[in-house]
């Protein structure tokens, strides 16, 4: 009887301690949880274990400080753009929160390695929110320009966006032509993005020069009307500007 008694006895103290252990492994298992799963574990006695104030208070504490902690970046930036406005680059970017931004430092390359800074934006320092901010670049570079945010937090730490680009062709002229043949006008706009001559030419349909004239295209929109008088019922406008020449063909 008492043999029976000791066995009962050993069963139920493994049994416990086997429960005891298996509280114990689900701290552990949120532990490993909280860190993605990047903890290791490594068997050691059981004797050499201190579970503290109970098996629960020290643990939970221990595991609520881990969740707290975090690495967040102090800015989550989810949109950054160039946009092309005439003569200017407009770079917009959306950030989805901030916490202890200082300011965006606005990057500019012309080979996408070497950068340099052309201005700062303020940054909003805290935030939970959508937060739309935009810079122009008011001095674009010819060809390719290369654009890459420096996100500076208040304690002087920084994080680089992506690289966006735009293409700014400074020699490239974009015009249009509206007609009015009851006035017997034409009317020119010319978008040019630098100071330079060119020359004007129309053309009837059977190759006829109709008109020619120089132009002065300040940096810009520029606007012309010419007074033309003529039969033809369509018309080949032309603007020449160093051996590069655009047309356009517009009923009359």
């Amino acid at each position: 009887m008492k043999f029976k008694k000791y066995i009962i006895a050993i069963i139920i103290l493994i049994v416990s301690n086997y429960s005891y252990a298996q509280m114990k492994l689900d701290s552990l298992q949120i532990l490993k949880d909280v860190n993605g799963g990047s903890v290791v574990f490594t068997p050691i006695a059981a004797n050499a274990i201190t579970w503290g104030n109970g098996y629960g208070t020290n643990n939970m504490a221990f595991i609520a400080a881990l969740r707290s902690y975090t690495t967040s970046l102090p800015v989550k930036l989810v949109a950054f753009k160039a946009i092309k406005e005439a003569q200017v680059v407009k770079l917009v970017w959306k950030t989805q929160s901030e916490q202890n931004s200082d300011y965006f430092e606005i990057l500019r390359s012309n080979d996408g390695k070497k950068f340099t800074a052309i201005g700062i934006v303020k940054a909003a320092g805290n935030s939970n929110t959508i937060l739309n901010y935009y810079y122009k670049d008011v001095n674009p570079l010819g060809g390719t320009n290369y654009y890459q945010l420096n996100m500076v937090d208040l304690d002087g730490t920084s994080e680089k966006s992506n690289i966006i680009f735009s293409n700014f062709d400074l020699q490239k002229l974009e015009f249009n032509v509206q007609t009015n043949s009851s006035k017997e006008t034409i009317s020119i706009t010319v978008e040019s993005e630098k100071t330079k001559e060119s020359l004007l030419e129309v053309f009837d349909i059977n190759g006829i020069k109709l008109i020619s004239k120089n132009l002065k295209l300040e940096r810009g929109v520029n606007s012309f009307e010419l007074k033309l008088k003529t039969n033809a019922k369509m018309i080949i406008v032309q603007l020449n500007y160093q051996g590069e020449k655009q047309a356009k063909k517009v009923l009359y």
